[in-house]
């Protein structure tokens, strides 16, 4: 029993320090409160954390891997893929926070094999009226959603597929690359279907646009990876800008 305890206390102390990292503008009885309100949940590969209509139960936080956010048609089976939540990043504060019935107004599916971390809609309701100040952190992270919002739609609008894909792939490396000899590789196992969804297009464009991204030196490919060969030119394609690449150090 004893084993046990110490690696409860752990887990604890462990959650802790991941939520004080979320939400900065808490700090000690705050973050011991919230870590006790908490529910460490475990997800594998593909697996549906929230459907689309359903009961929206409470507020999700990513502790690790990738999770999709997205719609279905209204008719038929297609679904788009809005937005991707990586660590420290949430959702459901809308079923919350919004005088509604608590549906899901989107699906949640993980990517990879994730951690969440769960507040149930009744106890994070009760916390805010003791630690008002986590409002503070909710808002700074919901205006980085809007600027990712507004990126999202003038690159969809106007830009091409070409920036498009250099882009996302810039953002993949700064959250999940991993530094080689010969560059950054992104080590998670992203399916070419996977990025379709991400650009909204097909999965023989993303091919098609990958092997050129290949025969120009920029990427390599081996085994589902994908390793940027040559940083400084993948940056010259996305164009990218210093603010750009601030708001990703946070959000996907």
């Amino acid at each position: 029993m004893g084993t046990n305890l110490s690696g409860h206390v752990k887990d604890a102390e462990r959650r802790s320090g991941f939520l004080k990292g979320v939400f900065p503008s808490l700090s000690g009885r705050a973050i011991e409160d919230l870590t006790r309100i908490s529910l460490e949940v475990h997800f594998n590969e593909g697996e549906l954390v929230a459907q689309e209509g359903s009961y929206a139960s409470g507020i999700y936080v990513v502790q690790s891997g990738l999770v999709s956010i997205g719609k279905h048609a209204t008719h038929g089976r297609d679904k788009r893929v809005l937005r991707f939540l990586a660590a420290g990043e949430m959702f459901g504060l809308e079923a919350v926070f919004l005088e509604r019935e608590p549906v899901n107004v989107q699906f949640a599916k993980t990517i990879v094999e994730s951690k969440l971390i769960f507040f149930e809609r009744s106890n994070i309701l009760g916390f805010t009226k003791d630690y008002p100040r986590l409002f503070a952190d909710v808002c700074r992270w919901l205006a980085r959603e809007v600027i990712m919002l507004e990126f999202k739609l003038a690159r969809e609008a106007v830009e091409s597929m070409d920036r498009n894909l250099a882009l996302l792939l810039i953002a993949l490396v700064h959250k999940y690359g991993e530094k080689e000899k010969i560059g950054s590789a992104i080590d998670l196992p992203v399916s070419r279907q996977t990025l379709a969804e991400m650009l909204g297009v097909s999965v023989e464009s993303v091919m098609r646009k990958l092997k050129r991204f290949r025969e120009l030196g920029v990427i390599a490919t081996e085994n589902g990876r994908i390793c940027v060969v040559d940083f400084e030119s993948l940056a010259q394609r996305a164009r990218v800008s210093d603010f750009y690449l601030s708001i990703i150090e946070e959000t996907l």
